[in-house]
């Protein structure tokens, strides 16, 4: 049940990040609207998490797996900067979150 949660979780921050983006600056109120309905989302579904899950393996699986998967997006759909450093400090932290969970 953990885990689901945390999926949700990791959902969630996810699409709050990529809200937060579209806000541009809190001038698109829709995007700034749905950025903080995600981050309420996001600060339950943690919370519910880490009462079956250890608080920093489920805190450095969502923050590491958000991390991943926001910097892809913007570099794949936002048009962001892509680079070789990039990709390797993305390996390493998904190396991490591998072994963040293979530890617990």
């Amino acid at each position: 049940m953990g885990y689901l949660f945390l999926a949700l979780a990791i959902l969630f921050s996810v699409l709050g990040n990529l809200f937060m983006k579209l806000s541009n600056g809190f001038k698109n109120r829709t995007a700034t609207v749905l950025a903080v309905i995600c981050y309420l989302i996001v600060t339950l579904t943690l919370t519910f998490s880490i009462q079956y899950l250890e608080v920093g393996i489920a805190y450095a699986i969502w923050s590491g797996t958000t991390i991943l998967f926001v910097a892809l997006i913007g570099t794949i759909f936002l048009k962001e900067s892509r680079s070789l450093v990039k990709y390797v400090a993305l390996s390493l932290i998904t190396a991490g979150v591998v072994l963040l969970q293979i530890a617990a």
